[in-house]
């Protein structure tokens, strides 16, 4: 969902795009889905506020339904690794949809990506 929020300067297209926040085990979850760039990257950056003051967990931003990723979300990405790495915490990547791969590997980002357990022989 889109909405506009209006001032007498400027128009900004805002998505509904909250991220949601779940747990995996001792670890915060925060899900994404859907299209995150710059008109998203306040609730973003307000879910891993809320994630890393919640606990003193890590936390994995799952990426399996992003359908595209710009820049402004890996600066925000980068600056919860940051926080959390000054905590002795984590931040992983999971899942990673196709696009939001490409643009991992673009940003040398890949040793933040979750490993995917295989079953032995597989």
């Amino acid at each position: 969902m889109i909405s506009s929020v209006s001032s007498s300067h400027t128009t900004v297209r805002q998505r509904d795009c909250a991220p949601l926040l779940t747990r995996d085990g001792e670890r915060m979850v925060v899900w994404l889905d859907g299209e995150h760039d710059i008109a998203t990257v306040f609730a973003l950056a307000d879910a891993l506020e809320k994630a890393t003051s919640s606990s003193d967990a890590d936390v994995i931003v799952d990426l399996s339904g992003v359908t595209f990723i710009g820049a402004a979300t890996v600066g925000v990405l980068l600056r919860g690794l940051d926080t959390l790495r000054r905590q002795s915490r984590g931040l992983t990547l999971r899942a990673p949809s196709r696009c939001a791969t490409r643009v991992i590997e673009v940003f040398g980002l890949n040793g933040l990506v979750e490993a995917v357990a295989t079953e032995p022989g597989g």
